[in-house]
């Protein structure tokens, strides 16, 4: 952990999921525990994403000590679902406020 914090630059992602891609009901609790390692090694921003998508995800996230959140297919799904594209833009607007609410 200590050489790839060392390596990266900008920020690092930490993947909270095993598996494939896409929204999860809860986020895996060993990610608090990696943050907390990641933190140790680094004064770099850390960013978790890989199934994060709702603001209690946020919530949560950011109560560890995450610097951010990265969200991919919740966002897809907010433009996927919708009827037409300017509902999907509403519902993607309306998601994004949603999850910068949530982000301390």
């Amino acid at each position: 952990m200590k050489e790839i914090a060392k390596a990266s630059e900008g920020f690092l992602y930490l993947v909270s999921a095993v598996g494939v891609t896409g929204a999860r009901s809860n986020v895996n609790l060993r990610v608090e525990h990696l943050l907390r390692e990641i933190k140790k090694v680094t004064d770099k921003p850390v960013a978790v994403g890989f199934g994060v998508s709702t603001p209690e995800h946020v919530k949560q996230i950011a109560g560890w000590g995450a610097d951010g959140v990265i969200i991919g297919s919740a966002i897809v799904r907010q433009l996927f679902e919708a009827a037409i594209p300017e509902e999907g833009l509403k519902r993607l607007e309306e998601y994004t406020r949603s999850i910068k609410a949530a982000m301390p």
